[in-house]
């Protein structure tokens, strides 16, 4: 299975989800912003050893222009967090999308809301497959 982005660990998720909201920063904004896990507080070279590797991977902009360097995403949310979701659906659930939704449903305790959002959002995916299928056949 080709990828579309660069592969992320749960660590550096943490670091690119602090940017997300920010917009950029440094390793000192990262740091400070993180949230409290309730346990010790990564130190200030772990952040920035976790920066330096998702800016070689491409997934961070670094600004060397500046001191201290100023970092801002260079992937987009939804992509990293659909690749994240790809690879925990082919991981835990053998790729069987289906076995994910019936376990969520089954033991995520979703409240009558979540179920029409999840509804709604699937008769727009409906919709939309069969405005691409019309087209394929025209």
């Amino acid at each position: 299975m080709a990828r579309t982005g660069p592969h992320v660990t749960e660590a550096e998720l943490r670091v690119l989800k602090v940017l997300w909201a920010l917009g950029k920063g440094t390793v000192r904004h990262v740091l400070e912003a993180l949230p409290d896990d309730g346990g010790e507080p990564p130190a200030y070279t772990t952040v920035m050893t976790l920066m330096k590797q998702l800016a070689d991977k491409g997934a961070l902009k670094v600004d060397r222009e500046r001191q201290p360097f100023v970092y801002t995403p260079a992937v987009r949310r939804d992509r990293v967090l659909g690749n994240r979701v790809t690879q925990f659906l082919q991981s835990v659930f053998d790729g069987s999308a289906e076995d994910l939704v019936l376990h969520l449903a089954k033991e995520a305790h979703l409240s009558a809301e979540d179920l029409r959002r999840i509804e709604a959002s699937i008769e727009q995916h409906e919709e939309a497959e069969k405005r691409r299928k019309s087209r394929r056949s025209e």
